[in-house]
Formats: structure tokens, C-alpha cells, sequence
């Protein structure tokens, strides 16, 4: 049998040469001269055949990579629309899709590898090549750097292809584990909590709000609710209130006082056929008798008159209310009657950043709550039981506290004097006298400032009518009352169990299963097609081949 040349010339070819009576046909059986080697061992023949464990190493680890391909899309996607509880297990989650996309990558080339092997040997059988060629199809698969010689790209096609595709398939280990990510999304959850309340029938509410006299009876309001209700008359709008999550909502429903104002002939109406009757003195058979007794001025001092406000002792929760402005909005004209009532309340108080946006969905009077200084200031004693006569009405003292800081702030004459200046007279005695209507929006409302006696005043500035809330002087004074209860749940004295509903932003795992797919369904298609090509190269070769230094 001739020579088998590897080369094109005698300088530079390698030609491996076998003995004549040695047939190196794989299809015929291998046959030896002698079966004693020099050594005195004998050789046991070659068997020419593919067998099993070839074509095993390249399925299997394509099969491996391909069910590591399919856990790694169930394991992320086991994750997806899921919180992400910590920055450990976002950690670990991660390292887990590397660790899957590294598997998968080197089961994939290792399947290319072997199918490489097998194409090597099959080009080498039927072509001569250069040593140096020769040294690069062999380091192809493990050095990039032997992609630059010549002759592997001439004399070696397919064995290049299959080495740059064992070259780009590790790129999916890049793709993959980066199909799992983290998208910040709101949630929304409905929580039992207790929250801020008001509870005017608790005396641990209203009993911090009292400055009590020698034997137990109310003098006036505490220096501490004074001063949040002058702040917030002078805010002209209600307290901030704590909010239990940054976004959050609840619904309250509770009762508290509050003021409903009408016209003095409305009220006249209203009170048709009661009787006021004083302890000492005239009984007035009239709400109009009542007020004529109480706002009774002289001619001089009307000239000069912008407000006038009045407490009637023997209705203890109504204001008297005279102004001399014109106000287009008005329906109630220039005197007023207000009440304080046992207000319902369903209020929906919303949260968002923490800031509070409060909105009414029910405020309803019920019933006037009405009684004498005399009974108001003894309502936090207990009544003495055996006595004639019994008291006919115990006011709530947290109701009196109330009406007492109105007082202090409603009570009194602002007129003009005889310099053009502005002149105020009190006469709250008793009252919590904590801050004055011209400090409050209720001054800018038009019924005050609209008149030809507040044009002749020497002040600086201008009216804003902007202050006066809801735009008349009887919706202001209603508003404010809703306001000062708004604000007692700064105070935190009474709490409720409600369900608040709360929405924070969480981070969730997000998982592109398209982009995992399509990389690992090229991968594994490119090392399919791989392997095809080394099934065929090891046919042709009809005996597996490595890589080995000893090919026997």
C-alpha cells in the first residue's frame, strides 16, 4: 500500500507511513506480523467500530444542557410577579441563573468539542496539510489565536465553523441570567390599625382641655387647647393629622359638635314658641326679644359699628352675629344665629407622601345642644342625687370647652374710632379668650370689610377674600368649627380600630422568558447542528477519534 502523504512538498510535509503487510483500511480488520512486542508482552488487535461512547459524549451533554435550559426558565419563572424580600435573596437569585447559564454553556461546547474532534480527523484523512496547519486545527478549539492561520480557513471550513460557534455559544451566559430583573411596582393591602379619634362622650378626652375652678366646676379652657385652636383659626384650615403609612386611606365615622348658622328671621321661625327664662331677672318670650336684650346699641356707636357678636347666657350654645358689610353670596344677610349642634361626621381621610387630603362624605346636625353658663361650668360634676330641683339638661363638658373658645373668639365689638383706627371691646369674661376675629380669616369675609365704615378706617393692605372659606361669613364660621374638630385628632387623645387601606411601592422580580428562550433555543440548535456534523465526520472516520497524543 502507498504512503499516506500529509503535505505538498518534501521539505515541508509529514507523511505517515505503514508497513506492506499492514492494512490500515478501518473497514477490514487490523492484522499484525507478530502478536510478541519487544517488550515479551503480546498485543491484543484494535477493533475497528464507532461504539457507544462517542456519539454518547455528544448527545448527552447536549441533552443535559437542553434540560438545564428548561430548569433554569422554570426556576426564574417560579420568580416572576413575586417580592423581592431582601437584597440577599435578589443576591442568590442571581447567582443561581449564572450558575444555570454556566452549566448550560459548558455542556453545550463540550458537545461541540467531541463533534470538532471527529471533524479534525475526518478532514485530515482526506487532505494533505501543512505541519503548522495541522497545529492549529488541533488548538483551534482552545486558543482563538489559531483562527489566524491561513490554512485552517482554506483546508479546514467546516472544522472553523464549528470552532467559532464553540467560541460564540458561551455568550448566552451573558443573555440569560440577566432576563431576571427587578421592576418596582405599588401594592395595595387593607390593614386593621387603630388610628387617631375623637370621643367627646370619654372624659379622658376633654378632661387634659379644662382649667378647673376651686371645687371642681369649669373656669375656662387649658392654656394647651387654646393654643390649638388659635392655630388653627389662624391657618384658617385644620392640623396636620399623622398618618399611619405614607399612602394610605380610612374612613372615619364618629359624633362631635359643630355650628350651623342661619338668618336672625330663619331662627325666629325655627323657635317659634319657646320661652327664655332667666334665673334672676325678665323672662323673654322671643328669640327676637332675646336678641333685641343682647345686641341692643345706641344710634352713635351703629354709625361706627363692623362687627358685633354676642353670647346669650340663657342659650349657651348660640352666637348673636351683626355685621355692617354687604356679601353677594350671602343668603343669610347681616345677622346671624349659630348653634352648636351633636354633629354625625363619616369623614375619608387619605394620605399621600404623608400628606393629609381629608374629605367630608357626611356631616349632618342632628339636634341643638343647648344649656346655661351656669350648667356648662358644672358639668364635669357629678350630679348631687337627692337634690330639688335636679338639673333639667347636662351639657357635655367637652361641648362647653368648645363653645367656650368660639365665645372668645366671636364675642366682642370691632368699630371704627374717632382717629380712623380700629377698635376692638371684649367682654369674654370667663371665656377662652385665646385670639381675636381680626386675626382669623373670618375677617376678610365681605360681610365685615364690604361697607363704607371699613372704607373709612385708616389700615394698611388689603382685604383677601381668599381667607374667608366657602366665601360667606356663616360658611366660614360652620367651616371652622369642622376644622377645629379635624384638628383634635392631632392630639391622639381617643383612637379607633379601622381598616386602613395602604399602598407602598415594593420591588418585584420581572422575568423576560422571550429573551431566555431565544438564546437558549440558538444555542442549543447551533450545538444540534454541531453534533450532526461530528455524526458525520465519525461515519466517515468509522472509528471515534480524540485528541489525545496516543492515538492507539
Amino acid at each position: 500500500m502507498p504512503a499516506h502523504s500529509v503535505g505538498h512538498t518534501e521539505s515541508d510535509t509529514v507523511s505517515v507511513h505503514q508497513p506492506d503487510h499492514v492494512n490500515v483500511d478501518p473497514k477490514t480488520p487490523a492484522q499484525q506480523t507478530s502478536s510478541v512486542p519487544t517488550d515479551g508482552r503480546e498485543i491484543t488487535p484494535a477493533k475497528w467500530g464507532i461504539g457507544w461512547q462517542c456519539p454518547a459524549m455528544m448527545v448527552g451533554p447536549v441533552i443535559c444542557g437542553a434540560l438545564l435550559a428548561v430548569g433554569h426558565h422554570l426556576y426564574y419563572d417560579s420568580l416572576n410577579d413575586t417580592r423581592v424580600h431582601s437584597i440577599n435573596q435578589q443576591t442568590w437569585a442571581i447567582r443561581i441563573g449564572t450558575a444555570f447559564a454556566f452549566l448550560i454553556r459548558s455542556f453545550l461546547v463540550a458537545a461541540v468539542g467531541v463533534a470538532a474532534t471527529q471533524e479534525l480527523w475526518a478532514t485530515l484523512r482526506k487532505k494533505s496539510i501543512r505541519l503548522y496547519g495541522i497545529d492549529s486545527m488541533f488548538a483551534v478549539m482552545g486558543s482563538p489565536l489559531a483562527l489566524l492561520t491561513w490554512d485552517v480557513w482554506v483546508y479546514a471550513k467546516t472544522l472553523t465553523l464549528l470552532a467559532i460557534l464553540a467560541w460564540l455559544i458561551p455568550l448566552t451566559a451573558i443573555v440569560t441570567p440577566a432576563t431576571l430583573s427587578v421592576r418596582l411596582l405599588t401594592t395595595f393591602n387593607t390593614t386593621q390599625l387603630h388610628v387617631p379619634n375623637v370621643d367627646f362622650g370619654s372624659q379622658s378626652f376633654w378632661y387634659d382641655w379644662v382649667t378647673f375652678g376651686g371645687v371642681g366646676y369649669i373656669s375656662g379652657p387649658s392654656p394647651d387647647i387654646s393654643r390649638l385652636f388659635a392655630a388653627t383659626t389662624s391657618a384658617i384650615n385644620m392640623l396636620t393629622i399623622p398618618a399611619p403609612f405614607p399612602n394610605s386611606s380610612y374612613t372615619l365615622d364618629f359624633w362631635a359638635p359643630s355650628y350651623k348658622c342661619q338668618s336672625l328671621s330663619d331662627a325666629i321661625t325655627e323657635m317659634q314658641g319657646m320661652t327664655f327664662t332667666q334665673e334672676f331677672g325678665d323672662n323673654y318670650t322671643s328669640l327676637q326679644a332675646l336678641w333685641d336684650a343682647e345686641m341692643e346699641t345706641n344710634s352713635t356707636v351703629a354709625q361706627t359699628e363692623l362687627y358685633t357678636g354676642a353670647v346669650p347666657y340663657l342659650l349657651n350654645n348660640t352666637f348673636f352675629i351683626r355685621t355692617s358689610g354687604e356679601n353677594p353670596l350671602s343668603e343669610t344677610g347681616p345677622e346671624l344665629v349659630c348653634r352648636m349642634y351633636n354633629t354625625s361626621y363619616i369623614i375619608n381621610l387619605n394620605f399621600t407622601d404623608g400628606t393629609e387630603s381629608l374629605t367630608p362624605i357626611a356631616v349632618s346636625p342632628l339636634n341643638p345642644a343647648n344649656w346655661t353658663f351656669s350648667e356648662g361650668q358644672l358639668s364635669s360634676v357629678p350630679p348631687l342625687t337627692g337634690i330639688k330641683p335636679e338639673p333639667a339638661y347636662t351639657p357635655n363638658s367637652g361641648f362647653h370647652v368648645t363653645h367656650l373658645l368660639f365665645g372668645g373668639l366671636l364675642q366682642r365689638r370691632v368699630r371704627a374710632g374717632a382717629t380712623s383706627n380700629l377698635v376692638q371691646e371684649s367682654d369674654s369674661d370667663g371665656w377662652g379668650d385665646s385670639t381675636s376675629i381680626t386675626q382669623s380669616g373670618l375677617f376678610s369675609c365681605p360681610e365685615i370689610w364690604n361697607s363704607t365704615i371699613y372704607g373709612s378706617l385708616s389700615l394698611t393692605g388689603s382685604p383677601t377674600p381668599a381667607q374667608c372659606r366657602k366665601g360667606t361669613l356663616a360658611a366660614a364660621i360652620e367651616d371652622l368649627s369642622h376644622n377645629f374638630t379635624y384638628s383634635l385628632f392631632s392630639l391622639n387623645a381617643a383612637n379607633t380600630s379601622v381598616p386602613v387601606f395602604a399602598s407602598e411601592p415594593q420591588n418585584f422580580y420581572t422575568y423576560n422568558y422571550r429573551n431566555l428562550a431565544a438564546a437558549y433555543a440558538a444555542a442549543v440548535g447551533v450545538t444540534v447542528a454541531c453534533v450532526a456534523v461530528g455524526f458525520s465526520a465519525l461515519v466517515k472516520n468509522g472509528v471515534p477519534q480524540n485528541s489525545a497524543f496516543s492515538i492507539l
